[in-house]
C-alpha cells in the first residue's frame, strides 16, 4: 500500500468545440505515420482548413510527436460496446468531469507525465491551468523517485485537483466509460469478456481532518471514476476489509482513525 497525503460535414463550434467532417477536438482517431506507414492511435487536439478547403487534423501521439493528417486518412477506434450500454447516452455523456455551463477551456489531450504510459487524462487536463500540471508532475516526479514531498501553495489555487489528477495518471483513470467497465466487478467482466487496464493493486491514503474528509469525496466523485473508500463512521470495520483486499483505489481517514488503524494499515 502506498501512502500519500456529430454532425453534417460542415465547419462548426458549439460550446467551444469544432466539428469537421464528424470528427472532432479530443476524439481519438487511428492516423498513419509516415516513419511504418501503419496506423496508429492518437487524440485529436485541432482541426483546421487550408486555404483550398481541405481538412487537416492535428493528431498527438504518445509514441510520437505530433502530426498535422488530412481528415480523410484518419479512421475510427473501434469501441466495443456491453450489452448494458444506454441507448439514451453516448460516451460523451459518461465523461468526467461533466460541467455544463462552463466550455471547455483547453483543447482535450493529455499531458504525459513519463515515457511509461502514465498520463493526465485528457478529461482533467483540459480544466487545468499551466501550474497546476506543474505540481502534478511535481508530485509524480517524487513518487517515481520513492521520496516524500510537500506540495505548497495559497489557498484557492487547486492543490486538490492537482493531487487528483496525480492519481488519476499513477491509476491509469480516463474518465470515460471504459473507467466504469474496470470498476465493475471481476465476475461482470469476464460476463463481458474485458480485461481491466487499471491499477488495481494501487491503494493510495488520503489522511485529512474530518472537516473536510466528504469534500475530498465529493472532488474524487467529481474529477473521475474513482473506487473510493471512507474509513470513518459506523461502516469502518467494513471499509477497512475493503482496503485491505484491494477494493479500492482511495481510501480516506482522519488523523484520529490513523493513529486508531495504523498497525492494521501496515500489515
Amino acid at each position: 500500500m502506498k501512502y500519500f497525503i456529430h454532425l453534417d460535414s460542415l465547419s462548426l463550434c458549439v460550446f467551444g468545440v469544432f466539428f469537421i467532417d464528424n470528427w472532432h477536438i479530443g476524439e481519438k482517431c487511428l492516423a498513419p505515420l509516415l516513419e511504418d506507414g501503419k496506423l496508429h492511435e492518437g487524440t485529436i487536439s485541432s482541426i483546421e482548413k487550408d486555404k483550398n478547403g481541405k481538412s487537416f487534423a492535428v493528431v498527438s501521439f504518445l509514441e510520437s510527436e505530433e502530426r498535422k493528417i488530412l481528415i480523410t486518412e484518419l479512421c475510427r477506434v473501434k469501441t466495443s460496446r456491453g450489452p448494458w450500454k444506454s441507448l439514451v447516452f453516448d460516451d460523451g455523456d459518461l465523461e468526467k468531469p461533466y460541467f455544463p455551463d462552463r466550455n471547455l477551456p483547453t483543447p482535450a489531450v493529455a499531458f504525459k507525465l513519463s515515457d511509461n504510459g502514465d498520463f493526465i487524462p485528457y478529461t482533467i487536463n483540459r480544466y487545468l491551468r499551466d501550474y497546476q500540471r506543474e505540481g502534478a508532475l511535481f508530485l509524480y516526479g517524487h513518487y517515481a523517485n520513492k521520496r516524500g514531498c510537500i506540495l505548497g501553495d495559497d489557498m484557492g489555487l487547486g492543490k486538490t485537483i492537482q493531487v487528483i489528477s496525480f492519481l488519476a495518471a499513477v491509476l491509469h483513470k480516463k474518465g470515460t466509460r471504459e473507467d466504469i467497465e474496470n470498476n465493475m466487478p471481476e465476475f461482470l467482466r469476464r460476463t463481458m469478456k474485458k480485461e481491466s487496464k487499471c491499477n488495481p493493486k494501487k491503494t493510495f491514503l488520503i489522511v485529512a481532518p474530518l472537516s473536510v474528509l466528504y469534500n475530498w469525496k465529493d472532488e474524487l466523485d467529481t474529477w473521475g471514476y474513482f473506487k473510493v473508500s471512507v474509513l470513518h463512521g459506523s461502516r469502518k470495520d467494513d471499509d477497512l476489509s475493503r482496503i485491505k483486499q484491494g477494493k479500492c483505489e482511495v481510501a480516506l481517514t482522519t488523523f484520529e482513525m490513523l493513529r486508531l488503524y495504523l498497525d492494521e494499515f501496515n500489515r
